[in-house]
């Protein structure tokens, strides 16, 4: 009959330090849970060891170990803070005895940053004496193994801290508009707080100053004053800090998600997948960000953050992070595949990734704008500086424009593509760095037309991805037609900025005087056109100019997305073979055989100059309607790229058109109606009047079915007899 083997696992824990130590809490904290496993403490008290004599230590280190036989398993809390040399020699003495040797890594991310490199080698001889490491994250795994650790080491990855707590003293939290900062470092803005929201600093380090308050607590004192409300801040003194928590997870963070409250964190941290799918707070690329935010967030905003925290943070203020980390650690020791995660069996060319354009540019407002084009299949965008510093994150793959408050523009930026794995993120392509570079003005090819009236909120978005563009022969001219807000003034700046940009201030005539304005002092080849609350992805023009001249085309289109509070939804895509010139009789007869109207969309097309000048909008309401047909009619081809380019963003529009119609009557609409169809009737070309016949009848019926107004019918009868 086989013996019984009896092991026993040990944790250490430092004695001799303050609670409100982070490390004497946090080693606590594990050391209590692991009790409830069955494991015992090893208790190392903090001492100047490195004054102690080879002897003494010797004999120091066998009292710690007495009580372990062959076989135990030891996890050591590191740092001890008693030195590497005494952290060698206590795993030397632990191996002695036949027990085994787990280390668990209290700030090994701190090893990334570079002050802490000299260290790093001296770091990784110590980390080899161990059969497991735990450290906070794959991307620090990757990371030591990379920089010399045994290649066979077995790794524990603890995802989250814990922070337990009895939350029967805890209550929902309310709203207020405040942050605390309760970490162990300071943070570059903190001692010049510059927001106007008000910021509560939990230590020593802080100062009292205007919107700012210091609160020397210990940590059961703050959760409770945590607990009220407001936002936690997990923040950084500087890149360095920043790029650090790239690989480990914040101790505070923890803290204030087991108060309940929100947080906020810098794009980049570890943890951000967990905050954004779990809805646990804000990922904002700079405090500025997350001051407009708070202050612009609504009562009910905030508890929908509160109630996802509820759901999350039970686990935290019980244990169960820390106890599935002790489980995995004393698993990893009798399993020989302990932390080796298979890379899932899809495989990625980076040929089929690319990113063709990456642009970089001042902004209205002083900010910077980032545009990026990317071909191919991802689930995710990164945007780090040219210094690895990560900035942003966003898993939108149709997002290609980011504004970066707090950067100089002589900095620099990357975007980068990846795809999630189980082994982490595998990056499938890289754009060439981006950076604000002199502008210059050449002869433009493109004339790009932008009307606005009023539209301060939006403008400044529209014009930057216009500028953003790809091709280089492109000038835009903005109509200011009238504003009374102050667009008029934001026009100007980008005006002075920027040569290949006309600002044209008139007086208020309505959206179609001002195209007509843009089209008589267009200098380019071809015009297009653009709505003030639309975006351009950065290769639009070029697509379509290279599409119009080599398929000797009047007009080249492409399709687009509109943009809704749910989501994008593809629109504008037609019936046709791609990059291949259409006579116009056959690109109406698809309109007239498709459900819908997208004929009249004039903004996802590029027209040929002469065309257009020769033929200008209608002063009316509804001009798109009643112009498009009309500039069709004299057209020879058209070709068309399937591109999604165009993004019409109907969040902001839709109000608009709300305002404009709501009050009208059937009446009126009707009228708006006639006036169109009549003026492309009357002015078009006279050899395509059957088709735009044809076009009108589907739209008199269209009109007619959506505001049930018998006087459509009618017109369609008069139609029929003007132009039969």
């Amino acid at each position: 009959m086989r013996g019984q083997i009896h092991m026993k696992t040990y944790i250490t824990r430092v004695n001799g330090l303050s609670m409100k130590n982070p490390m004497q809490y946090r080693q606590s904290m594990l050391l209590d849970i692991a009790r409830q496993l069955g494991w015992m403490e090893m208790g190392i008290y903090r001492y100047p060891a490195e004054r102690e004599e080879a002897g003494k230590r010797s004999s120091r280190l066998d009292g710690i170990i007495a009580g372990i036989n062959m076989g135990d398993l030891v996890v050591v809390q590191l740092p001890t803070g008693n030195g590497m040399a005494f952290e060698r020699e206590l795993a030397d003495h632990i191996s002695v005895y036949g027990a085994r040797v787990a280390f668990f890594l209290h700030d090994a991310e701190s090893l990334v940053r570079e002050g802490s490199r000299p260290m790093l080698r001296e770091a990784v001889n110590l980390y080899n004496l161990a059969e497991v490491l735990i450290v906070p994250s794959y991307e620090m795994k990757q990371f030591l193994l990379d920089h010399g650790v045994c290649q066979t080491m077995k790794f524990v990855v603890q995802e989250m801290w814990d922070y337990t707590v009895n939350d029967r003293f805890l209550h929902t939290p309310s709203f207020r508009k405040e942050i605390h900062y309760a970490d162990d470092e300071g943070f570059g803005e903190m001692d010049r707080w510059k927001y106007g929201i008000p910021l509560r600093v939990y230590g020593a380090m802080a100062k009292q100053g205007e919107n700012m308050q210091r609160a020397d607590l210990d940590p059961d004192e703050a959760l409770s004053e945590l607990a009220g409300g407001g936002f936690g801040l997990v923040w950084y003194q500087n890149a360095d800090r920043l790029s650090s928590m790239a690989y480990g997870i914040s101790f505070a963070l923890s803290r204030y998600l087991a108060a309940g409250i929100p947080v906020i964190v810098p794009a980049g941290i570890s943890n951000q997948r967990v905050i954004e799918e779990n809805h646990l707070g804000m990922v904002v690329p700079s405090l500025a960000e997350a001051a407009r935010r708070i202050g612009a967030m609504s009562g009910a905003q905030y508890q929908g953050y509160v109630r996802s925290v509820a759901g999350f943070a039970p686990a935290l203020r019980a244990g169960y992070y820390t106890r599935k980390c002790q489980i995995d650690t004393v698993q990893a020791f009798y399993r020989q595949d302990a932390g080796k995660i298979p890379i899932p069996s899809r495989e990625y060319s980076l040929g089929e990734c690319t990113f063709s354009t990456s642009v970089l540019k001042e902004s209205y407002g002083g900010g910077l704008v980032l545009s990026w084009e990317f071909r191919g299949k991802a689930e995710g965008f990164l945007i780090c500086d040219t210094s690895g510093r990560r900035i942003y994150e966003t898993k939108n793959m149709l997002q290609h424009y980011l504004r970066i408050e707090g950067c100089r523009k002589e900095a620099g930026f990357i975007v980068k593509a990846y795809i999630e794995t189980l082994k982490g993120r595998l990056i499938v392509a890289e754009s060439v760095p981006a950076y604000v570079y002199a502008e210059s003005c050449r002869k433009p090819e493109v004339s790009l037309v932008i009307p606005v009236c009023n539209g301060e909120g939006s403008i400044d978005r529209c014009i930057d991805t216009a500028l953003a563009q790809s091709f280089p022969d492109l000038e835009i001219i903005v109509v200011d037609d009238g504003s009374t807000d102050h667009t008029s003034a934001i026009l100007e700046w980008y005006a002075r900025k920027y040569p290949n940009i006309q600002a044209v201030h008139q007086e208020n005539r309505g959206i179609p005087a001002a195209r007509n304005t843009g089209i008589k002092r267009a200098g380019g080849r071809y015009i297009g056109f653009m709505e003030s609350h639309d975006m351009l992805r950065p290769d639009m023009i070029g697509s379509l100019f290279r599409a119009i001249e080599s398929n000797d085309c009047d007009i080249a289109c492409t399709s687009g997305y509109e943009i809704h509070k749910d989501g994008y939804r593809e629109c504008m895509q037609y019936p046709m073979k791609e990059d291949t010139a259409v006579a116009l009789e056959a690109f109406l007869q698809m309109n007239l055989e498709e459900e819908g109207t997208w004929v009249v969309n004039i903004w996802n097309k590029l027209y040929r100059a002469a065309l257009v000048k020769d033929h200008l909008f209608p002063e009316i309401t509804g001009d798109d309607e009643a112009w498009t047909p009309y500039i069709l009619s004299y057209a020879g081809r058209i070709c068309y790229r399937n591109d999604l380019s165009y993004e019409h963003d109907r969040t902001v529009c839709d109000n608009q058109r709300i305002r404009q119609w709501t009050n009208r009557s059937k009446e009126e609409l009707f009228r708006i109606y006639l006036k169109t169809v009549l003026f492309y009737l009357e002015n078009a070309n006279p050899h395509r009047i059957p088709l735009l016949k044809q076009l009108a009848r589907k739209g008199v019926y269209e009109w007619g079915r959506v505001y049930e107004y018998a006087d459509y019918e009618k017109l369609w009868e008069k139609i029929d007899k003007l132009y039969g």
